[in-house]
């Protein structure tokens, strides 16, 4: 009876390990002096009409650099990977301008997980060839070779527990990532 409560007790860990990812991001300021020059070149073929705000993402295996501004009466975030690659391009939108079918795939996923949730926010996210990505922030027409999908994040209860999700679904709404944001604790002093 010892060894099955054992085994089971692995089981219930080792599956929910397996199938729910972790995201652990902390993410801080930088000035502009510490942006790779290729990643500033890249987006010198930009005219940002504003200051474009720089960030170091540092996870469990690797880090970042993401640049956020508002070009057009949106908000971009492009983020370049250590070596100044370019990931992705993200602009913030508001949950009701997702398109109808993709939004009512969401809605109906999320309503199977949660008991109550709150999006906090949805962007539109962009991957592809970086040629290709300059252009979508220029002139934001899906070009060949782009891949679009919805990040959501959310606040949601699921067995009596709230946490900090983060969804990534394809164009058509179908689900494809689930990311548990793992909050920093602030009741430990820092120094």
């Amino acid at each position: 009876m010892k060894l099955f409560s054992y085994i089971l007790c692995f089981s219930c860990f080792y599956f929910n390990c397996v199938f729910s990812q972790v995201k652990y991001e902390k993410e801080y300021r930088i000035k502009n002096d510490e942006i790779p020059d290729n990643i500033k070149s890249y987006l010198n073929t930009v005219a940002f009409k504003n200051k474009i705000k720089w960030y170091k993402e540092e996870g469990l295996s690797k880090y970042t650099y993401e640049a956020k501004t508002s070009h057009d009466n949106l908000n971009f975030s492009i983020e370049f990977d250590s070596v100044g690659i370019i990931e992705d391009v993200e602009i913030e939108i508001n949950w009701k301008n997702i398109p109808e079918l993709a939004k009512k795939n969401i809605e109906l996923y999320l309503k199977r997980v949660y008991q109550k949730k709150k999006i906090i926010k949805v962007q539109i996210q962009f991957t592809g060839k970086p040629e290709n990505l300059i252009k979508i922030i220029k002139d934001r027409e899906l070009k060949q070779g782009l891949t679009k999908k919805y990040e959501i994040v959310l606040k949601g209860k699921e067995n009596k527990k709230f946490q900090m999700i983060e969804y990534l679904f394809t164009d058509e709404g179908k689900f494809e990532n689930k990311a548990i944001i793992m909050m920093r604790n602030t009741d430990n002093l820092e120094y």
